[in-house]
């Protein structure tokens, strides 16, 4: 597995991987249990959300509740863009890091640990909150009409828990490489340049990288930052 170190400012960096669509969407081997419906439900959520990210643009739903359905999805994929990497991370059992030409191996080992670190706490704080939100809409499922709110809770809760235990996996059971990458040393040196050339750059870069979504993340992480 490919991770890229991906820099977003002069000296900040981010954990970036980019997976083909079909493998976002892959449900696992069959499974019984509650765990599992939910699992399934989740997969499902993911594969409706990527189709309608790709479909064209639909007129806006006459009803509340569709619209509300339709926003959820849209939510939806932007949640799969955000923990894609987490997700994988639970099924390695190695991985490549991929650093600025720059950084040392322990100082870009350092990063990504870090990285994983806040996400493992943010993800098992989140999955404690929204697992008692899902537990208290229960009530909710029995009203007529699209389920909207159960909808999202089953999908942040089986999302944060296994964003959860891939961030687990890769502090204590990944073995790690580190591989400096002169596209990402060039994409770090962008930053000391003007916004229109810096967009050039992280562009020319995501194509030499061959991840078309890259140059959207870097600069949108570069936002706000």
């Amino acid at each position: 597995m490919d991770v890229y170190l991906v820099p977003v400012g002069p000296d900040r960096y981010e954990c970036y991987y980019e997976a083909a669509e079909k493998e976002e969407t892959e449900q696992p081997a069959d499974e019984k249990g509650f765990i599992a419906r939910m699992r399934s439900k989740f997969y499902q959520q993911l594969e409706e959300a990527e189709q309608a990210r790709h479909q064209k643009p639909m007129a806006e739903p006459t009803t509340f509740l569709g619209r509300m359905q339709k926003r959820s999805l849209r939510w939806i994929a932007e949640r799969v863009a955000e923990q894609r990497l987490l997700w994988h991370l639970r099924t390695a059992d190695s991985a490549t890091l991929h650093t600025p030409g720059d950084l040392t191996a322990e100082r870009a080992n350092s990063i990504m640990r870090a990285s994983m670190k806040r996400d493992a706490d943010s993800h098992r704080n989140r999955l404690i909150v929204h697992s008692l939100a899902l537990i208290a809409a229960v009530p909710v499922a029995v009203l007529p009409g699209p389920n909207v709110l159960g909808y999202l809770l089953t999908f942040t809760v089986v999302g944060h828990f296994l964003a959860w235990r891939g961030a687990v996996r890769a502090l204590h059971q990944i073995a790690w490489r580190i591989a400096p990458n002169s596209a990402l040393g060039d994409l770090q040196r962008a930053f000391s340049l003007g916004a229109e050339a810096r967009h050039s750059v992280i562009q020319e870069v995501a194509k030499r990288l061959h991840m078309p979504r890259m140059a959207r993340f870097v600069e949108q992480m570069a936002a706000t930052t």
